[in-house]
């Protein structure tokens, strides 16, 4: 059976260097039964409404999982989990990666901008949704499980020291 390629696009503005909305995240997990095989991975900045400073960057990435899964993930700085990274200058303005059919439940698209300005931009990841067997669906319950839970208490005194 031949799937169709799907689209996900992520249009939106980051905020100005030291605002609140500097660095945002993004997050799309697949249909229950179901996973992604991911294609290509586009960035590209609207250089027209955008004053963009060829010292600082937007950095556009994303991540296999759900990036409040991973220690330490961050815009501009690589870890396990990514898969591909761009750096958005004035002078270069769109990028496409491929990601050649990367497997995955789920992916985050971060964006962080480190210019004065606000800086508008679009993201678009092309991928397959096909449906998983059930040995993959067992595999991907315990990889990327749809909901995480805590396995300790909020403090580490016992009820009785206090």
């Amino acid at each position: 059976m031949d799937y169709e390629v799907q689209r996900f696009p992520w249009f939106d503005t980051c905020g100005a260097k030291g605002s609140i909305r500097e660095t945002i995240w993004k997050y799309k997990r697949a249909i229950e039964g179901h996973k992604f095989l991911l294609v290509d991975f586009e960035s590209n900045v609207d250089i027209a409404t955008s004053r963009m400073v060829d010292v600082e960057p937007l950095r556009t990435q994303i991540y296999n999982g759900k990036v409040y899964s991973h220690w330490g993930s961050f815009p501009g700085i690589y870890d396990q989990s990514t898969l591909r990274l761009h750096v958005l200058q004035a002078n270069g303005v769109n990028a496409t990666s491929s990601l050649h059919n990367w497997e995955c439940k789920e992916f985050t698209m971060s964006a962080r901008n480190g210019n004065p300005y606000t800086v508008q931009f679009a993201i678009i990841v092309y991928f397959y949704e096909i449906p998983m067997s059930k040995l993959e669906t067992f595999e991907y319950a315990v990889k990327q499980p749809r909901y995480k839970y805590r396995h300790g208490g909020p403090r580490t005194l016992d009820r009785f020291e206090d």
